[in-house]
Parts: C-alpha cells; sequence; structure tokens
C-alpha cells in the first residue's frame, strides 16, 4: 500500500480473555494479525480494570508490544491515548480482541478496499433475523426492515489524518472528521465477537468442525 500500518488490538470486554480450545480470545486475536502483518508494531489497547490479566497473558506468551491503558470503548479517549502513534504512521489498524476467529480474508479485503479516496473501512454483514422493537407489556411496536441494519465487525482500518480527537462519535473506534470518506465491505462470519461465555462455546464448535472438515 506504501502507507506505514501500527497495528492496535482493542480489549473491549473481559470476553477477550476467554479461551476458545484452550487459547485466550486476545493471543489468538494476535496470532490473526501477526501472522497476516509479522514484521508491524503492535500496541494493545486496555483499561485499568483488565490490565493486569492481559498483560500477564501477553508476558506469558512472549509477545512483543505496547500497552496503551485507556478505555477503547470511549472513541475519544482511545483516541487521544494513540495520539503519538498517529503522529508517525499513516494509518491505525484496530481489531477487537474478543474477534478471535478473525480470517485472513476478511484483512485481505479491508487492505484491498483501503485506497486514496477513503479514510476509514470495516466489514459488516448483512442482518438476516427478525427484528422488533419491543414495548412494556411485551408489546411489539414495530418490525424493522432488515435490509437497513448491518453487523459491524473488525478491524477497522483508519487514516490518521481523518482522526478528530474532539471529535462526536460516529460509531467507529476512534472520532472521525465530519468529510471523512467512509467503506464498509463484506464481512466473514468467522468474525464473530464474543460477548458471552455461550458464544464462546459456538465459536468452539464451529472451530471444531471446520478442523475435522480440513482434515
Amino acid at each position: 500500500m506504501g502507507l506505514t500500518l501500527r497495528l492496535v488490538l482493542a480489549v473491549t470486554s473481559s470476553t477477550a480473555l476467554l479461551e476458545v480450545n484452550k487459547t485466550p480470545s486476545l493471543i489468538r486475536a494476535i496470532h490473526g494479525l501477526q501472522e497476516y502483518w509479522p514484521t508491524l508494531p503492535l500496541t494493545v489497547a486496555v483499561d485499568e480494570k483488565h490490565s493486569s490479566a492481559v498483560s500477564e497473558l501477553l508476558e506469558k506468551n512472549r509477545i512483543s508490544h505496547e500497552l496503551l491503558l485507556c478505555n477503547p470503548g470511549n472513541p475519544n479517549d482511545f483516541a487521544k491515548a494513540l495520539a503519538p502513534e498517529s503522529k508517525i504512521c499513516d494509518a491505525l489498524l484496530i481489531h477487537d480482541a474478543s474477534r478471535p476467529l478473525t480470517s485472513r480474508e476478511q484483512f485481505s479485503r479491508i487492505i484491498e478496499a483501503f485506497g486514496e479516496s477513503i479514510d476509514a473501512v470495516r466489514p459488516s454483514i448483512a442482518f438476516t433475523e427478525t427484528l422488533k422493537i419491543i414495548e412494556s407489556g411485551s408489546r411489539i411496536k414495530e418490525t424493522l426492515d432488515r435490509t437497513s441494519v448491518r453487523r459491524i465487525s473488525t478491524p477497522e482500518l483508519i487514516r490518521t489524518s481523518a482522526i478528530d480527537i474532539k471529535g462526536d462519535d460516529r460509531g467507529w473506534f476512534l472520532p472521525l472528521t465530519r468529510n471523512a470518506a467512509l467503506e464498509h465491505v463484506e464481512g466473514s462470519p468467522e468474525g464473530l465477537r464474543i460477548n458471552s461465555e455461550a458464544e464462546r462455546d459456538l465459536l468452539e464448535s464451529f472451530l471444531h468442525w471446520r478442523q475435522r472438515t480440513v482434515k
């Protein structure tokens, strides 16, 4: 691409510490990033609450990294903490540590879509379930048009010149300038986020099935 790029792993939940087939989600997520970008520096962003557990896992697995203490769930706080990295690279690739099975194909689609006219790109997946707004008393108020809803995934590839530290939250990891050119590419089902132990179990079942299929 001709760009200087920094990898950023965001620990946004304790689910990043859950093991998938005996390997913590965040370690799997890092391995996925480093298999695709083996030479790029890695920053791991985590809040104070989870910093000790994350540091212990990173040291145990001998992962070279820079630890960034901040709130990755707050775009303005995250952008402020990343300001030093933003000044020395052209783009940041931010990945959620609770998405351990993100495929190489998804990484490739992100890179391919990041042209000169694009400031930020990320994957999304069509929403196939029926969505309803429920009022008190379990009354259905409205059925939403599922074609207007997408499941947003990561990684997010963001041009540093499009970051506005004091900007409004636009639903991305970082606040972006008002005129930032945004793009979404088709996501992969393997990029499912772990939000609970039950979803972790579902990912493990998928991983077991895939391993048996490959054999």
